[in-house]
């Protein structure tokens, strides 16, 4: 059975593509006959507002986190009465008022069976605007939901957790042809079948008895991997690996300053991360909603540092309450941390145990098979009706 999905993402921050991107990875392989389009919202806009939008958030995220838990918590509000709440709507209105008909106009020539959004943006003018003739879903990159995600006029939503689902359950969101499914966090494909630690290590060049360290700042580059860093030098024994995402600045930084230490090594967006993750002993993430969901997959004890106020935080309390990670609270200290814990094999076990119970690795198949499933549905209702009707067009003549 062939398919045609439309998917939709913002790429002001990479969580939302990540998602994205992983579901098409997904669909092309379940469903190899199907059509798929994947698109930037951002890219229906001018540079300039890209620029903005884009340099907006990773400005807060990184520099300025007091002003993003504001806006994160104004916005977050069942009022949505606040100043910055009333200047993005204002902003999210007129955006998508504007450069919406570009948008329109690609669904309506590619014609899909159902669109998925992961992430919010320009998703409320187009459930407002579109003359809808396929549902439209919305999948959750962290397990927690905000409130503009949970726009009752979605057909359903897939949610990274349970406590997702109480969100939308305390927003009132009908029970009736309305669906609220706990399928976990879409990531890739890779992350069901990973290597195995000694290929892994074997490819990365590491020596099977080393501890191996993977430090990262999520895909924005964010948080103090220097300071972490600095609390392992002396353990020159160890192979620390850190991950600064798309912050050149931050990786060109960190390679100059540890750049006669060894044992410290520096990376930006590898294409391999997945090798790392297979073997390392350790993951000291940001606790960005698709990083964590990827450690999970990997079943490795994971400590969390300094998490953004608004869905970091809520991504980082939710893991800890499932005894999935540790919390990382004083990052000048990440070392000795980390070597009491190497020194508790039982409790490095029993997070990771914990972290396997957490992982949704399947989240993007089952998500799209559900989806591929309603389409059935609504195809074989079709042609009942037409069936229905051919029968009482021949009764009456």
């Amino acid at each position: 059975m062939a398919y045609r999905i439309a998917i939709f993402y913002a790429s002001a921050g990479d969580g939302s593509s990540t998602a994205a991107e992983a579901l098409k990875e997904w669909f092309e392989a379940e469903y190899p006959e199907s059509g798929v389009l994947c698109k930037d919202v951002l890219d229906y806009v001018p540079k300039w507002i890209r620029w903005s939008v884009v340099n907006a958030y990773l400005s807060m995220a990184r520099n300025y986190p007091w002003i993003w838990s504001r806006f994160y918590r104004s916005t977050d509000l069942a009022s949505g009465r606040e100043l910055f709440a009333d200047f993005w709507g204002d902003i999210h209105k007129s955006i998508g008022r504007t450069y919406l008909k570009y948008m329109i106009h690609d669904i309506e020539e590619f014609a899909p069976d159902a669109i998925l959004a992961t992430h919010f943006l320009g998703m409320p003018s187009l459930l407002d605007r579109w003359e809808r003739s396929c549902p439209i879903y919305f999948a959750g990159t962290d397990f927690l939901s905000h409130r503009l995600q949970r726009d009752l006029r979605y057909d359903g939503w897939f949610v990274g957790s349970a406590e997702s689902a109480r969100q939308h359950r305390a927003d009132k969101v009908p029970t009736a042809g309305v669906t609220v499914l706990d399928f976990g966090i879409p990531i890739s494909r890779k992350f069901l079948s990973p290597p195995g630690r000694e290929e892994a290590r074997k490819k990365l060049e590491v020596d099977e008895n080393a501890v191996m360290i993977l430090a990262s700042g999520g895909s924005i580059g964010a948080g103090p991997l220097g300071v972490i860093a600095d609390s392992m030098l002396d353990c020159t024994d160890w192979r620390v690996d850190l991950f600064c995402g798309g912050n050149d600045a931050m990786r060109n930084s960190l390679r100059d300053k540890y750049y006669p230490f060894k044992h410290i090594n520096v990376h930006g967006h590898p294409e391999d991360i997945l090798d790392y993750y297979a073997a390392s002993d350790v993951t000291i993430l940001k606790p960005g909603g698709i990083s964590c969901a990827e450690a999970l997959s990997m079943e490795l004890p994971l400590l969390l540092f300094d998490p953004l106020p608004g869905h970091e935080q809520h991504n980082c309390d939710y893991l800890l309450e499932r005894g999935a990670a540790l919390r990382l609270f004083e990052n000048r200290m990440a070392g000795e941390q980390i070597a009491e814990l190497l020194d508790s094999p039982d409790e490095m076990a029993k997070i990771a145990r914990a972290a396997g119970e957490t992982a949704r690795p399947c989240a993007a198949k089952d998500i799209l098979a559900f989806v591929t499933g309603k389409i059935d549905e609504s195809r074989e209702q079709q042609a009942q009706e037409a069936d229905a009707t051919e029968i009482d067009v021949a009764g009456a003549e």
